[in-house]
């Protein structure tokens, strides 16, 4: 279908009062009007006009319909106001029906264009692929990223890492879709006042590199371990397996930061704080199976850690303090929690075979078999899927929780079934059962917001040491 039998067959006399409002033009036609829409998509003063009124929303539908060839040059969607005002008011999202749109292919390009002319869409791809030839000599290619719209610089960021970085940032935002928190992150990230705040917590020797190639005005780091707060924070953002960039947005604002200011309010670093390096690690995932809502824990966890520690890491993420048993399952393997239940089960079936969890070491066996099933042997039997989410450097050898979701899975109230009926009765004060529930919860391990500060700050005393820990030396 052309762009004219488009505008011919979906606009419907109601357009024409909408096209009265939104031009000095009048019309006394459906054709008129299909005629001035056909000839208005290579009019660049009209679609210069619609780049500056589309919401980064509609941007975002914009750029992901663009590489895609649909049947007979039709794109269809939602026809929603609330998500696509502009491209509905300026009549190039029609209507079809039942609450469905429609827009064409043709218009999806033209207005690519537009947007990329007036820099509401980047120009290149924000992140160089891990596929492409890149080699040190290559780094200016890295300026059209830095110097590119900030919000495609953050949208390589995934919703959940966002979401984790406004948390870190000690911020929220009022929307829960991924564009509120662009707009919210990226608004704080251009505020001298808040970089100020920021930059009292990264470490000494991050501060000094920061500041020195804002003074030099240099906007890439390499993808090292030291600048993994940073990047928490928002600072710098990975667009390369071995690049970070500063947006020039960032950049620019930090010259307005009185960094003599900030130096002397930073905190000198502790004497027991644990020894440094660029240590290797995963990001792992823990998640709680058969729940009635995903929940769910990404631990940063050094290399070469056993099982053992990776139960205690478990029990503490989770919140479970319960003496009970466990084994971890994973490709026909069993590793035991301890020795003692080792020999038990081999007593028990008459078999050998298994695995001790303090001699067994866990990356191996994950990097393997790619998943690892936890069996917490407790009256609620909770199973803990572990999975490498990614593979990463760390500064200090200890884990950490980086991000979560999903409530404590708490003991004693009849495993996952149990867990459902005992948050829907906690989130009721009106419930008969609420004062009985919550007194027994009390007592277990629920609470009713996550203390991921305070477990960090545990598995951080916990794991400081200079040895692996088993069941023989804890």
């Amino acid at each position: 279908m052309d762009l004219k039998s488009f505008f011919d067959h979906f606009l419907e006399e109601n357009e024409l009062v909408r096209a009265g409002l939104m031009s000095d033009e009048s019309f006394d036609s459906i054709g008129a009007l299909a005629e001035f829409k056909t000839e208005s998509i290579a009019d660049q003063d009209i679609l210069s006009e619609v780049a500056g009124h589309i919401s980064m929303r509609e941007a975002a539908l914009v750029r992901d319909l663009v590489d895609i060839e649909p049947a007979e040059k039709l794109h269809h969607i939602d026809y929603d106001v609330s998500k696509y005002g502009a491209l509905i008011d300026y009549q190039y999202i029609l209507e079809e029906g039942d609450g469905a749109g429609v827009i064409h292919h043709d218009i999806v390009m033209a207005i690519d264009a537009a947007l990329k002319d007036t820099g509401v869409l980047p120009a290149v791809d924000m992140f160089i692929h891990r596929d492409e030839d890149f080699n040190p000599r290559d780094i200016s290619r890295l300026e059209e990223i830095y110097r590119g719209p900030i919000y495609w610089l953050y949208n390589n960021l995934t919703w959940r890492e966002l979401k984790a970085m406004l948390r870190r940032l000690g911020s929220e935002t009022e929307g829960n879709q991924k564009d509120d928190y662009l707009r919210h992150i990226t608004s704080l990230l251009t505020s001298p006042e808040f970089l100020a705040e920021i930059l009292l917590h990264i470490g000494d020797e991050e501060f000094r590199i920061i500041r020195d190639n804002v003074e030099k005005d240099y906007n890439v780091y390499e993808a090292k371990s030291r600048w993994e707060e940073a990047r928490n924070l928002g600072l710098i953002v990975k667009v390369h397996a071995h690049y970070f960039v500063m947006h020039q947005k960032v950049l620019d604002t930090l010259k307005t930061v009185n960094f003599d200011a900030v130096n002397r309010e930073r905190r000198p670093q502790g004497a027991n704080k644990p020894a440094r390096g660029d240590f290797n690690a995963y990001a792992l995932m823990f998640e709680v199976m058969e729940t009635h809502e995903p929940v769910w824990r990404e631990v940063q966890v050094p290399a070469g850690i056993n099982f053992y520690e990776l139960h205690l890491i478990i029990r503490e993420i989770m919140g479970w303090r319960s003496s009970s048993p466990s084994r971890f399952t994973a490709d026909g393997f069993t590793i035991y929690e301890s020795l003692l239940l080792m020999n038990e089960a081999q007593a028990d079936s008459g078999e050998p075979g298994g695995l001790v969890a303090s001699f067994t070491q866990a990356d191996a066996l994950l990097e393997r078999v790619g998943e690892v099933y936890y069996q917490y042997e407790s009256v609620d039997g909770y199973v803990v899927k572990v999975s490498i989410a990614d593979r990463i450097n760390i500064d200090y050898r200890v884990p950490a929780i980086r991000d979560y979701g999903g409530p404590v899975p708490i003991e004693n109230v009849g495993g996952p079934k149990g867990l459902e009926r005992t948050l829907e009765i906690l989130g009721d004060r009106q419930h008969p059962d609420y004062a009985r529930t919550f007194e027994k919860v009390r007592m277990m391990n629920y609470r009713e917001r996550y203390p991921m500060t305070a477990i960090n700050n545990r598995l951080a005393k916990q794991f400081a040491k200079a040895h692996p820990v088993t069941e023989f030396n804890i």
